[in-house]
């Protein structure tokens, strides 16, 4: 037992130890009952470093190791040490619980196993011993800790094959993917606590701002939010996308020699808000559906929203069943030979590829008629078909946009709409110049003969052949004896009375030609 100057000494250092440790890091150092404390030691490593994640059923060589982690910042160490009275002088501290809880996660997992922990505590005992031979006396446990602290532990306790990529087991009482996400979501925690704690310089207004008051590019780059949000807000509100970037001049260079400079959208909504964010978010959607012939913008003109291609499925292309005949004469023909000559069934075409539903207002349209879904099975409306045909006319042989359009739509399809569209053209120009339409119910009529007096034979509608304007059934023939109109004295076209005056003529001639029979037979 030590005497009571030694222990007088060794309390004294022990309080000026456990002082020096709570200046440096402060509330991570909690004084217990019987001599004892607590640390919880933060875990930062020189530079982020490439982080195995193997299973227990999983050898360091496998095939099945789990996607690497480049981490910095590992969850704390928790430990409670016990303090002898005659410490650091006579007796070593000793390590009374060491764990390694993971955030978010059961209390009883650990990152690190039960054996290396063991070894970590290990090592407290035997630091104090080297300082002990070679005679300095002092406190070891600030070393410790920085052994610990700094991730020097996984090269000495052989965590490191390479010395650059270290090595965790994956805990038995989570799943490899859950244990992935939670230390990359720890990692991103304390880097962004990190962030905001140390000041930046402004690249556009050249003041220092904590970074709890700036925004960090992916490239790199710092900028205080005031000066991001003017210049982010202006090009949101203006329509140039290309602007909501990093604005330091070396990025935009890069940006103008064609490389790509996106942002996160959880980075915009943090500088401009989320009204601006929604903006910008719907501006992106329109601009794809410009460039990309897969998309297309909801018809609704209150929406006007970017409508995204259906998700493409890994089935097959569905074949069209064909009936197989057999006859008696190919019985006897070899397999190879009915297999040869057999027909290649043609795919079915997919008649709901053209269905499309806005994720803004949730409407159902058909893709290349812009008109409320018909089915898969009823053809689209002719107006509708009309203006994109003619659309797809206007554009020149082997153009950009004639190209998009095939690609959208499908060029075998936008071909059968032109085949139609043209056939329905040719059918409206006979019905135009060949029919009329009823002024009641608009059902086309076709006369044969007579006077241009019609009476429609679905709703007996009385209206006039030739204008098409509807006449009272009382008196019908008052429209064709008003002076100074179209009609007036039409009540017959004149083809009809040369018609009629060509019978009669015909009629006259024959008559003629009969009485001299009359005469001769005595009749």
């Amino acid at each position: 037992m030590a005497s009571p100057d030694i222990e007088a000494e060794c309390l004294t250092l022990q309080g000026d130890e456990i002082l020096a440790l709570e200046s440096i890091y402060p509330s991570l150092i909690e004084s217990l009952p019987n001599n004892e404390i607590r640390l919880s030691i933060p875990i930062t490593l020189p530079s982020p470093t490439a982080i195995i994640l193997q299973t227990i059923a999983t050898e360091p060589s496998s095939s099945n190791v789990l996607p690497t982690l480049d981490l910095e910042h590992l969850p704390p160490l928790t430990v409670s040490i016990a303090l002898p009275t005659d410490y650091p002088l006579k007796s070593p501290p000793r390590v009374v619980d060491i764990r390694a809880p993971i955030p978010g996660a059961d209390k009883r997992s650990n990152w690190l196993s039960r054996k290396v922990l063991y070894k970590i505590g290990l090592r407290l005992e035997e630091m104090w011993r080297s300082e002990q031979m070679s005679g300095e006396g002092a406190g070891v446990i600030w070393q410790w800790w920085e052994w610990v602290g700094n991730g020097q532990f996984f090269e000495d306790l052989g965590l490191s094959q390479d010395g650059i990529s270290f090595s965790l087991w994956v805990p038995p009482s989570l799943v490899p993917s859950t244990f992935h996400t939670l230390l990359n979501t720890f990692n991103a925690k304390e880097k962004h606590s990190e962030f905001e704690s140390v000041a930046f310089s402004c690249a556009i207004c050249m003041e220092s701002r904590k970074g709890k008051s700036c925004a960090q590019m992916t490239c790199g780059c710092v900028f205080c939010v005031p000066c991001l949000s003017l210049c982010w807000s202006l090009a949101i509100e203006e329509g140039t996308l290309e602007n909501v970037a990093c604005p330091s001049v070396d990025c935009v260079k890069q940006r103008a020699t064609g490389k790509r400079g996106e942002v996160d959208g959880s980075l915009v909504e943090s500088v401009v808000g989320h009204e601006l964010r929604a903006r910008w978010d719907e501006l992106k959607e329109r601009r794809r559906a410009e460039i990309d012939p897969n998309w297309t913008t909801c018809p609704r003109i209150s929406c006007q929203a970017a409508v995204p291609p259906p998700p493409e499925e890994d089935d097959q292309v569905v074949i069209a069943p064909s009936s197989r005949v057999i006859r008696l004469a190919d019985i006897d023909k070899t397999e190879s030979t009915a297999t040869a000559t057999a027909p290649v069934p043609a795919p079915v075409d997919d008649r709901w590829a053209r269905h499309r539903q806005c994720p803004k207002c949730h409407y159902s349209f058909c893709l290349y008629c812009s008109a409320t879904w018909h089915g898969p099975h009823t053809p689209c409306a002719f107006p509708q078909t009309s203006a994109l045909v003619l659309e797809y006319l206007s554009y020149p042989e082997g153009s950009f946009s004639r190209l998009a359009m095939e690609k959208r739509r499908g060029k075998a399809n936008l071909e059968r709409m032109v085949a139609q569209w043209r056939e329905d053209q040719e059918n409206r120009k006979w019905l135009e110049s060949k029919t009329r339409a009823c002024s009641g119910c608009g059902v086309r009529v076709e006369k044969s003969h007579g006077c241009n007096h019609m009476t429609c034979g679905r709703c007996q509608a009385h209206f006039c052949y030739r204008c098409g304007a509807s006449i009272s059934p009382q008196d019908p023939y008052a429209h064709y004896n008003r002076p100074g109109q179209a009609c007036f004295e039409k009540l017959f076209d004149q083809e009809e009375i040369d018609f009629y005056e060509r019978q009669a003529t015909v009629g006259v001639e024959g008559e003629v030609e009969w009485r001299p029979a009359v005469d001769i037979w005595g009749w």
